[in-house]
Formats: C-alpha cells, structure tokens, sequence
C-alpha cells in the first residue's frame, strides 16, 4: 500500500494571516538590506486656505490684546481703567470663541497689507500700550476684510474690528491717552451697491438711515444749544447717508424706495437707538458682500457703534449682534 500525502497544515494557534504577515517582514528585511525602500514619501505640508489666514491672524491679534490688558490688570490700575481692562479681556474671549478658537495648523502668514499690531516695547505694561495695540488690531482687522473668502467671517472679523475700537476710544479716555484715528475719517457710502448685497438688507438700510435723519431732526426741533446742534448734524449725516444708499441702489425716486414721509418715535433714548438700529443693518449687510465692498461697511457700522456708544450704548465684543 502506498500511504496517501499528508495535506497541507499550519501550526496549532497561528492562523495564516500571521504567517502571511511574518512573510511581508522578511520580504522588507531583504529588500532593505539591497538598497531597496518600500516607505512612501512624506504627504506634501498643508497650505492654509484664505480665510484661514484671516481667523488665525485675526485671533492672534486678539489673543495678544487680551493678554496685554490682563498683564495692566496684574500690575494694578485705577478701578475705572481695570473695569474696562476686565470688559476687554473678557470680550476678548467671546471674539475667540466666535472666530472659531485659537488656531491648530500649519502656521498661517500674515498679508503684509495687514501688519499684526507691534508689541508693547516698555518693561511695564500700560494702559496706553493697550490703546495703541487695540488701534493697530482694528486697523489690521479691518485690512483683511478683501482677503476672506467667506462673506460670514468677514463680518465677524468687521465687528471684532468696530469693538476694539470703540475699547481704544473708551480706554483713552479712561486713561487720559490719544486715541487712535480709526475710521472716522473715511466714512463713505460706496458709489454703487456692492455685489452680494441682498435688496431686502440693503432696502432696510436705506430705510434706518433715512428713519434716523428723521428722528435726529425731532430730537434737535425739541432740544436747544449743544444738543440741538449736535443732533441736527448728526440728522444731515444721516439723510445723506440715506440719499446715497438708494442712489447707490438705484431706487431713489423710484416706488421700490422705502424711505417715507415720516417714522414712530421711540419712547426713549432715541440717538442710542437709531444708531444700534443701523449698527445691526450693517452688520447683516456685511454677511452678504463680496469683498469689495466690505470695507467701506465696515467703517458706517464702526461709525454707527461709535455714535451709539455716545448716546449711552454699552460696547459689546461683536457690535451689531452675534450672527445666526
């Protein structure tokens, strides 16, 4: 008799995948030892995309403001100057947050038209120091508004920008400093509508500029010297503003202009709200533009922040409201 072939087995306990395994690893270690590499190479760096760039950048300006202003509050201040040091770092945090946090990536590069605000050279930190950082991180903010692509971010990066200056002029004054220019003097509304811009926002801005000339100018009929003077001015700002926006529409004289004859007067603190009326207007104005026009939105709802502030508004870390 011829005894049949054993059949093939593999060892008690090693199933084949692990012999099959074993096999590979040999294979390597012998190739390896002819020169042979089998490793792959390393995946190309990620690049940061442009509204990266813009919240990192952003956030960093923030994140050294606040840590500035905190340093002024561990080294003592007047309670008047440190009640507002405390209202900017703890804004500070809300900007962060809002912005997304602090950035975890490839490191992102600022664009040199918007230079981060320089750090504070003097050993002790001061009051003043805060002011002039603030300034330098709304200019910068308001510099990288052309350069993100999400018409949301622009937005948030505009108010982070409108709130670090109204804390600059509001500290300044506290501190007995100069405050920064800031935008007041480039206050224009845009010869065109720009593109993005939804008729229905762009109609309700229309309407609150032309809503507020009116209430102003009730105001100063009802109000003698100083305020009447400083409320009619305001009132004429306004209707120009007004004026400009449906010319810039194209709906001046026409039955799409939204403006009318005449607007309910609010019961009260009329000024501080017409101003934080038109602040959120532009707010969600800038949540539709591209970046063109953003700008120039930036600075009227800079200027409307400020102008509400002044009537006895509280300033806020995203002036205009958090968006939805």
């Amino acid at each position: 008799m011829h005894p049949h072939p054993h059949p093939a087995r593999t060892l008690p306990g090693r199933p084949a995948a692990l012999l099959a395994t074993a096999a590979a690893v040999v294979l390597a270690l012998v190739l390896s030892g002819c020169g042979v590499r089998l490793e792959s190479d390393p995946p190309p760096a990620l690049t940061p995309t442009a509204d990266e760039v813009v919240r990192a950048a952003t956030v960093e300006d923030v994140v050294g403001v606040r840590d500035l202003a905190q340093a002024v509050l561990d080294d003592g201040a007047t309670e008047a100057v440190a009640t507002r040091l405390r209202a900017i770092v703890k804004q500070a945090g809300t900007q962060v947050t809002a912005l997304g946090g602090v950035y975890d990536g490839p490191a992102p590069t600022t664009s040199p038209t918007t230079p981060a605000p320089p750090t504070a050279t003097a050993t002790k930190p001061t009051a003043a120091a805060v002011v002039r950082r603030l300034g330098a991180a709304s200019s910068a903010a308001r510099g990288r508004l052309a350069d993100a692509d999400d018409a949301h971010l622009a937005r948030l990066v505009a108010q982070v920008s409108a709130s670090q200056d109204l804390n600059a002029r509001a500290l300044a004054g506290l501190a007995h400093v100069k405050p920064p220019a800031g935008a007041a003097a480039r206050v224009t509304v845009p010869a065109t509508l720009p593109e993005g811009a939804r008729a229905t926002v762009a109609a309700t801005v229309i309407e609150d500029e032309d809503a507020a000339g009116y209430l102003l100018e009730v105001v100063a009929a009802r109000s003698k010297g100083a305020t009447r003077k400083a409320a009619a001015a305001r009132a004429a700002v306004h209707r120009t503003r007004a004026q400009d926006w449906a010319d810039a529409a194209g709906v001046s004289g026409t039955d799409g202009d939204p403006r009318r004859t005449a607007y309910a007067l609010p019961a009260k603190a009329v000024a501080r709200t017409v101003e934080s009326r038109l602040t959120t207007g532009y707010a969600a104005l800038l949540d539709t533009l591209d970046p063109k026009g953003r700008a120039a939105v930036a600075d009227l709802l800079t200027d409307s922040a400020r102008a509400a502030v002044d009537a006895g508004a509280a300033i806020t870390a995203l002036p205009g409201g958090t968006p939805k």
